[in-house]
């Protein structure tokens, strides 16, 4: 009669392999939301982008005045982030600061978007800052910024 012999081997893998599992899949997990995030940060940097663009060519008569068209800035900015569902209130635009480029016969134009990233990833808080505020609206998150300046191409009428 033949005797098998189990390995030893075949109960140390298995242990192995359930010990190192849940940190295999946590690091898949993390490499996931920092994509994420990276995807998040260009199209928040896209949407700023194609805000101030739309700002530098577009523009508003007022009470005889060239001025910024400030809500078409926003609603450019707020279509172009696709895939985020940004409101016109994470975005910040108007005319820059005259003192800085442009000066005022050729002003720039400023946008400013925000966005409040929540990582799906458990423990991610001990790895990476997160701020606890109500600028988004939510609690654990990664506030994500990107401005955009350009120069109008538009004049500002000299009174």
């Amino acid at each position: 009669m033949k005797k098998l012999f189990h390995s030893p081997q075949r109960g140390q893998t298995l242990v192995e392999f359930a010990l190192i599992l849940p940190v295999f899949l946590l690091l898949a997990v993390v490499i996931f939301d920092f994509g994420r995030a990276v995807y998040y940060y260009s199209a928040i940097h896209n949407a700023a982008r194609e805000g101030a663009r739309y700002g530098a060519v577009n523009y508003l008569v007022v009470s005889g005045k060239n001025t910024a068209d400030v809500g078409g800035m926003k609603a450019a900015a707020t279509n172009y982030a696709i895939g985020l569902g940004l409101s016109t209130s994470n975005v910040v635009a108007g005319l820059g600061v005259p003192e800085y480029a442009g000066g005022e016969d050729n002003p720039t134009v400023d946008v400013i978007v925000t966005y409040c990233f929540v990582p799906v990833t458990p423990l991610v808080d001990i790895f990476v800052p997160v701020q606890t505020d109500s600028v988004c609206g939510c609690n654990k998150h990664l506030l994500l910024s990107s401005e955009a300046v350009m120069r109008t191409e538009w004049w500002l009428p000299s009174p």
